[in-house]
């Protein structure tokens, strides 16, 4: 079987590189689309489309259904638009990939909410904050204390430098240099049928012209993305435990728990890197992550909340849920924009490693 991707992967390369840069500079400068051309609005509306077909199915599996069904929906429109768009001029249409691709994620508007709310409480505009955090925090927030208002904002924040930014980018780049190295090397497992038959199909199948294949390859690692996206945002609509979501939300939130296990850990580790970086409290930030990150019920989001706090010597309450920290010292205002520079690192950080993976990839192969 000729390898199509043999004489094209620096063309892999550079397109799984051109279309997150589109994507990242998407974000950063525009920050989120138009609801009409958001692609997480959509799945929003698909979730909830479906939740309320499934819901009186009043069984476990309604939950399974419901992530299946969004799942396939999303799945055949986006491949329908990439019919469509797939005859525009190869720079145009690699523009829309990354266009398309920023939804998946998002920087601006998570830093730019926690900014916002430490703004109001430098202002004095308590209840437009707690306003701003009830959007951000499943908890009540009436009648929130200014301290429990930048506890809540900076545990938002960090726990969504995992679920908003680090997983999808994750899974986008872990698929893309797979894709890449597994397609490069295949010719090492000709005596296997197994990897025969999934190069056949990943890379040659049907005959599909080299150029319209790779494009279809960088499609497919912005799928994989979404898909996480699916979960996550399936998990924020009905995973709890209230008599009316606790079936419905059952596999979504395994779902969840499993794709951001190694993703939650990867962002703890460098939001201590990026803690040492810019001269915050490491050894602490460290101590924190090991004693206080499994003390959430989420089995990942303690990692950076737990880790930002031991960074900034602060405590992070949610009250009769968990506590994480030592009280170093009292928390403030000011601790959100603390906590939005070790965020942006942490951030930064992940980045920059995708990038040294993609150089090493192109030296190597």
């Amino acid at each position: 079987m000729p390898n199509i991707l043999l004489n094209n992967f620096r063309v892999c390369i550079f397109l799984l590189f051109a279309v997150f840069i589109i994507a990242l500079f998407t974000d950063i400068i525009i920050g989120e689309l138009p609801n009409n051309l958001h692609a997480v609005v959509l799945i929003g509306k698909l979730i909830n489309f479906f939740k309320n077909l499934f819901i009186n199915l009043n069984t476990y599996f309604s939950g399974l259904l419901l992530t299946i069904f969004v799942i396939g929906i999303f799945l055949i429109i986006s491949e329908i638009g990439y019919n469509i768009f797939i005859h525009l001029p190869i720079i145009l249409f690699v523009f829309i990939l990354g266009l398309f691709f920023s939804s998946a994620f998002s920087i601006k508007l998570l830093l730019n909410s926690a900014e916002n709310i430490r703004i109001k409480l430098e202002n004095n505009e308590f209840e437009q904050a707690r306003n701003e955090v009830s959007y951000l925090v499943s908890r009540p927030t009436q009648g929130l204390s200014e301290s429990y208002i930048i506890s809540a904002t900076i545990e938002s924040l960090t726990e969504n430098v995992t679920d908003s930014v680090i997983s999808p980018l994750f899974y986008y780049f872990i698929f893309g240099f797979l894709i890449i190295i597994i397609n490069y090397y295949h010719h090492l497992f000709n005596n296997s049928f197994l990897v025969n038959n999934v190069s056949l199909f990943l890379f040659n199948s049907g005959g599909i012209p080299a150029n319209n294949l790779t494009f279809h390859l960088i499609f497919v690692c912005i799928m994989i993305a979404f898909i996480y996206r699916i979960i996550n945002t399936e998990d924020a609509m009905v995973g709890y435990k209230t008599e009316e979501l606790r079936k419905i939300g059952f596999f979504p939130a395994i779902f969840d728990d499993i794709l951001n296990f190694i993703p939650a850990r990867i962002a703890g580790i460098l939001m201590v890197i990026a803690s040492r970086i810019i001269g915050m409290d490491y050894k602490n930030a460290i101590y924190i992550l090991r004693r206080d990150a499994r003390k959430c019920e989420s089995p990942n989001s303690g990692y950076t909340m737990a880790t930002c706090a031991g960074a900034l010597g602060i405590q992070l309450i949610k009250k009769d849920n968990y506590i994480l920290g030592d009280p170093l010292k009292l928390i403030d205002s000011f601790d959100i924009r603390r906590a939005y520079n070790l965020s942006r690192w942490t951030i930064f950080l992940f980045i920059l490693i995708q990038f040294i993976i993609l150089f090493i990839i192109l030296l190597v192969l």
